[in-house]
């Protein structure tokens, strides 16, 4: 395992868990977008340090569900929370580009699942 490299993808999940804290505290309306995008990206970490603890290759991937699949093996009761990152995935690009918009309720959601 590479410790290190698994307490930088860990930080940088912090990170994103942090701007969430914050930015849902300043306004939950105003900033919903980014709040969701850092709450998938916090997730998105967290699995990528998790994989590199059990010396597994994270996928080039932005999909939750992707991740999930390359860890549950080793760590099968995380299965549970397939729905909670399946919910959390689009957020991480459809909701970056016009088109699409974040909602109060989507980021109330996805707070609530980080």
């Amino acid at each position: 395992m590479n410790e290190e490299l698994v307490k930088e993808w860990t930080k940088k999940a912090e990170e994103d868990c942090l701007a969430v804290e914050e930015l849902y505290k300043i306004s939950v309306r105003r900033f919903a977008a980014i709040i969701c995008f850092h709450a998938q990206q916090c997730a998105e970490k967290y699995l990528k340090a998790l994989l590199i603890s059990y010396n597994i290759e994270p996928p080039r991937t932005h999909s939750l569900e992707t991740l999930l699949d390359s860890i549950v093996d080793n760590v099968p009761e995380l299965e549970q929370y397939r729905d909670m990152l399946t919910g959390l995935t689009p957020y991480s690009v459809e909701y970056r580009y016009p088109g699409v918009a974040a909602t109060s309720d989507d980021a109330e959601y996805c707070v609530e699942t980080v």
